[in-house]
């Protein structure tokens, strides 16, 4: 059995937590299912939101047991100590490999200085995820840092998994600019689709009851949960008036809000709904609770008579997933919802969720009266939506690929040549691939990194006088 290190970015579904995010989902997840398969386990993590560097940061923190042959180890982010304290970390627990998740973890566990083989996952595509994130604060500074952090993943990586199958075929065009497509790994199977599975949240106990109809809202009402973070993905406009349509020709129609803002994310995006909703002449129906304790969430989804999700038209919607959705079917809570990530495809497809399209306010409102014109009917789908998704995406059948490799790990075929600017630091240095073009952009990356850091101070000292600019040419 091997010793594996798994990194990722918290908190923990075990961490007592105010929120879960969707990277401590996955991490738990990835790590929970190896271990499970008799591999020991320890967990690497840093706080969701803190990724600048810390000068607190220690050399290796303690590590707490959560289970047999499971521990987990918690780092405050530091771009140049971290990756030595994962080094050291290995020197102590002698790891036969790594797995990681995100752009920021991913990034580090390239960037530990011994000859480790790596999988590296990615749970949605984050050029498509800074994309959106650029255009809600109208600004693309944070691109530059992005391209950096994605390029050593890249040239590093043995083994990739990604949330859907379209986003593998966009990774796929990501390491073939990279250089990683060449003679060495031609015919290599690089990336693996390991969807969004994790059920979680069937698995917290329901710690507190906090009833809602009949409390807080009318108890004939018909309750429409939204739950979660309001994201740069999410359409604030579609999703508000298409809501005041609905509740306009059917007033027994109540929203309720689990969750808010993304504090080092997105704090603009529920803002912007927040307002339309307190304006409109409906406000009364338009309740927010806020974030609450992970473990009380559950009981939200049980008083549901829907859930919903809005998605903007945008790449970042098509190529990762919504873990949210998945939550929601393990209640069997009627979904309503854009279909443009692959699992909402794939319900649609099956006719077992209400959808709409995107940017359509009276498309979410016929959705949403449909659902409650024939309820019985819309909970009937939400039961064979589980069913169907429990058989689909089996935790064994999806997780095959990375047990077989973490079984015995390998490094990637091209993966042959001692990285040059460690190679005198020491005998174990990592690997980097033999490929002309992943040189030309390790040379590249070493040469333009002074440059990048300075360019991001000029464009973040001129983001004011653009944004502004902007406004006056969308006049």
């Amino acid at each position: 059995m091997s010793n594996v290190l798994v990194l990722g970015v918290g908190p923990l579904p075990v961490d007592p937590a105010e929120r879960l995010h969707a990277p401590g989902i996955r991490v738990w997840h990835l790590a929970t299912v190896i271990n499970k398969h008799h591999h020991s386990v320890v967990v690497g993590t840093i706080k969701f939101g803190d990724f600048q560097d810390n000068p607190d940061a220690v050399s290796l923190p303690k590590q707490e047991s959560a289970g047999e042959g499971l521990t987990v180890c918690r780092f405050q982010y530091h771009s140049q100590r971290t990756p030595e304290a994962l080094a050291t970390l290995h020197e102590r627990c002698q790891f036969d490999c790594v797995v990681a998740t995100t752009d920021i973890m991913n990034d580090l566990a390239a960037r530990i200085p011994v000859r480790l083989p790596l999988w590296l996952d990615y749970l949605g595509d984050p050029f498509a995820e800074r994309q959106l994130q650029a255009a809600t604060y109208d600004n693309d500074a944070s691109l530059l840092d992005l391209w950096k952090l994605m390029l050593q993943a890249l040239l590093h990586g043995d083994r990739f998994s990604v949330a859907s199958t379209p986003q593998k075929y966009a990774l796929l065009a990501q390491l073939a600019l990279a250089g990683r497509l060449n003679q060495f790994t031609a015919g290599e199977d690089l990336i693996s689709v390991i969807p969004n599975s994790s059920r979680v949240m069937k698995g917290l106990h329901i710690h507190r009851r906090s009833l809602v109809k009949g409390y807080l809202i009318p108890a004939e009402s018909f309750l429409v949960l939204w739950a979660g973070g309001y994201n740069t993905w999410m359409d604030p406009e579609t999703l508000f008036y298409g809501l005041e349509q609905a509740i306009r020709e059917n007033p027994s129609i109540y929203f309720v809000s689990v969750g808010g803002e993304i504090p080092g994310h997105d704090n603009l995006t529920f803002k912007k709904f927040r307002a339309l909703c307190d304006a409109s002449e409906f406000h009364s129906h338009f309740l927010f609770l806020g974030w609450v304790p992970p473990d009380e969430v559950p009981h939200y989804y049980l008083q549901a008579d829907a859930a919903i999700n809005v998605d903007l038209p945008c790449y970042e919607a098509e190529l990762g997933t919504r873990t949210r959705l998945v939550d929601w079917l393990e209640y069997e809570v009627p979904i309503v919802t854009t279909a443009l990530c692959e699992p909402a495809k794939l319900l649609a497809e099956k006719k077992l969720i209400e959808t709409f399209d995107p940017a359509s306010p009276t498309g979410l409102a016929r959705a949403l009266l449909n659902v409650c014109e024939d309820h019985n009917q819309a909970k009937e789908r939400a039961r064979r939506a589980k069913a169907f998704f429990d058989s689909l995406f089996e935790e064994d059948m999806v997780f095959a690929p990375l047990l077989s490799w973490v079984e015995r790990p390998t490094f990637a075929s091209d993966r042959r040549i001692a990285v040059p600017w460690l190679k005198a630091a020491r005998a174990n240095t990592p690997l980097f691939p033999d490929s002309e073009i992943s040189r030309r952009h390790l040379e590249w990356l070493e040469k333009v990194e002074p440059q990048v850091r300075a360019g991001v101070r000029k464009v973040r000292a001129r983001s004011a006088w653009h944004r502004l600019l902007n406004r006056f040419r969308r006049r």
